[in-house]
């Protein structure tokens, strides 16, 4: 079958395209609230109605639950697979269904879970972020089928319901399921093909002082000076955090990356405590006020790194800098700051998939056929692929929608974008699988 007879046909059933992501944005899967009592059941609800819209297409279905999260007990995911004719290239989307909180509803000017459609924009908690991306996916398969496509390669989804809560389905989905010759994540990059995404962690910094009164601060001030002072634990975290800043300057001088942006290996200080009274897991013991010389200090950092440099690398560069600037201090020589790293499970590989893998070529005509710029960038957030790079499985980032629209109040997706990701997708399933 040709590209254009399935582009044409996904143009003429726009409308059914529109209501299966009203179908999706209804379901309230949001995963990051305590409060969201509904999730479980939504989510499985979700899940559900994604796992039988595949099944009466022919995909044979699977699925499991993960967990616990840090806020549900399990998040259910579903991979489904319809087998390919044989001797031909395999796809899988790689999706998520669950979403953020929707806050204050006066916030919104749409019903958060309505999907109504104003002015080119479908509305609602998800339609971007990434139930958008799924809905034509999904659609797009359906319609490719509808129109006598019979794959060679196998066409899989992999659905989980965990991605905001930095889960665990993906990484669960790579470890258990089939490899495929490529994946599709469907997160938003306003149909931009994203070839790179970087490396992902967080880290924890914690220094320790001894407390004093203030009054007493006079003794410490001086090199070598009187005992009796206390340690200032802040004093000393400034000084590994002003090393940081100079080696994230270094790194933006010395290193690059093709289709990344220059200086996107950053470091970047997000949380910082300090205070008397100790500490206890990156929080004080107790409260005081500034009478007191702070004996605990901790800082959080968010760090990127390029895809062609190993964890194990940038870790030891940061931690070599960190010793560096405690060799030049007499207390940190001998009260070495301690590292936590990979803080909350914030850890994503990074991704990096040659420019001319026969995959980037296919989804790059897929976009030029519906007058899409086809040249590959890199993406500037963390996403479930990571974990698929993690295996050296090939994956590319391709959704619709704007980042700017994730996360926010008044969420939507342009209608014409979402018509057009189904299309690519669907020349996709013709030029790889089929």
């Amino acid at each position: 079958m040709s590209r254009a007879a399935v582009v044409e046909a996904v143009g003429a059933s726009e409308a059914g395209l529109q209501g299966l992501l009203r179908d999706l944005i209804a379901f309230r899967t949001e995963s990051q609230a305590k409060e969201a009592v509904h999730f479980p059941d939504e989510a499985r609800r979700c899940t559900g109605y994604v796992a039988d819209f595949l099944a009466a297409l022919g995909f044979e279905i699977d699925g499991w639950d993960v967990g616990p999260s840090a806020t549900f007990p399990a998040h259910p995911l579903v991979v489904a697979r319809l087998p390919g004719a044989g001797k031909g290239r395999s796809l899988a989307f790689n999706a998520h269904v669950d979403v953020v909180p929707v806050g204050a509803r006066s916030s919104w000017s749409q019903d958060p879970f309505g999907g109504q459609v104003v002015d080119g924009r479908l509305y609602g908690r998800g339609a971007t972020d990434m139930k958008g991306g799924l809905a034509a996916a999904m659609w797009a398969v359906k319609t490719a089928l509808g129109q006598g496509l019979e794959p060679r390669g196998d066409v899989v989804f992999h659905v989980v319901s965990d991605e905001e809560v930095v889960g665990n389905g993906t990484r669960e989905i790579v470890e258990r399921a089939p490899a495929c010759d490529v994946t599709l994540s469907l997160e938003p990059t306003e149909l931009r093909l994203c070839a790179a995404e970087g490396g992902l962690v967080h880290f924890r910094i914690e220094v320790e002082g001894v407390e004093a009164h203030a009054s007493t601060r006079y003794l410490s001030l001086h090199a070598g000076g009187k005992s009796g002072g206390g340690v200032n634990a802040i004093e000393k975290m400034v000084k590994l955090v002003v090393a940081l800043q100079e080696l994230e300057r270094q790194w933006a001088n010395a290193k690059s990356h093709p289709i990344l942006p220059p200086g996107y290996n950053t470091l970047g200080p997000g949380i910082i405590v300090g205070g008397p009274g100790g500490g206890s897991d990156g929080r004080l013991n107790l409260f005081s006020n500034a009478g007191t010389a702070p004996n605990y200090c901790s800082v959080e950092y968010n760090m990127w790194f390029y895809p062609d440099e190993s964890f194990d690398d940038v870790r030891a560069e940061v931690e070599d800098a960190v010793a560096a600037a405690c060799r030049a201090d007499a207390w940190l020589r001998e009260h070495a700051p301690r590292f936590t790293w990979k803080l909350g499970q914030i850890y994503f590989p990074a991704l990096d998939v040659p420019l001319d893998h026969p995959a980037v070529g296919a989804l790059a005509g897929s976009l030029r056929g519906v007058g899409l710029d086809p040249a590959p960038q890199g993406f500037g957030a963390a996403t479930d692929l990571a974990w698929y790079g993690e295996r050296r499985l090939p994956g590319i980032i391709c959704g619709p929608g704007r980042l700017a629209q994730c996360h926010v109040a008044d969420e939507y997706i342009d209608t014409e974008q979402l018509l057009l990701a189904a299309k690519v997708y669907a020349q996709m399933l013709v030029e790889w699988c089929g």
